[in-house]
């Protein structure tokens, strides 16, 4: 009985982790039935769910359209969940100085599972829609993000990545297994990742890794923007300034 009631504990709790994780700022409200379409559990529980999460405050429902949006307790912990990445409060001057120098938007980003997860912006004077945010989640294997994350990782965990499927966003793309590998031993010889068009049409980006003091990589530090901006002519200049942030970062974490 004992072991049962801890099973149902640990399946109500994932879904809830799983629940709270359907919101974004790309979808901000929800429905009960997309939820529970969603997560593949039924409206009963699911209607159990909401209830739970929003007499703690981490879920809200409006009267008027029946949709459910996060709540203020969330709100009042982002501060906390930022402090637990030390690297978004040691980031912030050179994410600052990178920006003014490249004159593009730049991110510090962490691997989460098979996607990377960006923990912190710093938007340029002229952000091409990108709709990246601090708290979204992007495929590792289509962003220089999570490129120069991945060069850097054990097989097995670049294995999970190709199995998971590397689906195309764009003509640009790298679906074959073979070529992501190539490209990964590329970005580990030059010391940096170069991503275009791969996940939006018109859009690049230049990514470094950014070593901890075990010598690990955990996260890396990006710049992105339009193909006009970042070209083949630009990219040499561009990618020098991005690597010497990650140098600095490394030394600082």
């Amino acid at each position: 009985m004992e072991k049962y009631k801890e099973r149902t504990t640990f399946s109500s709790l994932e879904n809830a982790l799983r629940l709270l994780n359907l919101f974004s700022m790309d979808e901000t409200e929800l429905s009960i039935a997309n939820i529970s379409k969603r997560l593949n559990i039924g409206k009963s529980t699911t209607h159990r769910l909401l209830q739970t999460l929003k007499s703690e405050g981490f879920i809200k429902k409006d009267p008027k359209t029946n949709l459910y949006s996060l709540g203020t307790s969330l709100l009042a912990m982002k501060k906390i969940i930022l402090s637990r990445f030390s690297i978004c409060q040691i980031a912030f001057p050179f994410l600052k100085e990178l920006v003014n120098l490249s004159g593009e938007s730049a991110h510090i980003a962490t691997l989460w599972d098979t996607d990377i997860i960006y923990l912190n912006k710093l938007e340029c004077d002229h952000p091409v829609r990108l709709l990246s945010y601090i708290g979204k989640r992007n495929p590792a294997f289509c962003t220089s993000s999570g490129q120069a994350i991945l060069a850097y990782q054990s097989k097995d965990t670049i294995e999970n990545v190709i199995k998971k499927g590397l689906t195309p966003f764009t003509s640009k793309t790298i679906t074959s297994p073979q070529k992501f590998l190539e490209k990964l031993s590329r970005i580990k010889q030059q010391g940096y990742a170069l991503s275009m068009e791969e996940l939006h049409e018109g859009v690049a980006s230049i990514s470094a890794p950014i070593w901890n003091r075990n010598g690990e990589v955990r996260y890396s530090v990006s710049i992105a923007g339009p193909i006009q901006r970042i070209n083949e002519n630009s990219v040499p200049h561009l990618a020098q300034l991005v690597v010497k942030t990650a140098k600095l970062l490394s030394l600082k974490m």
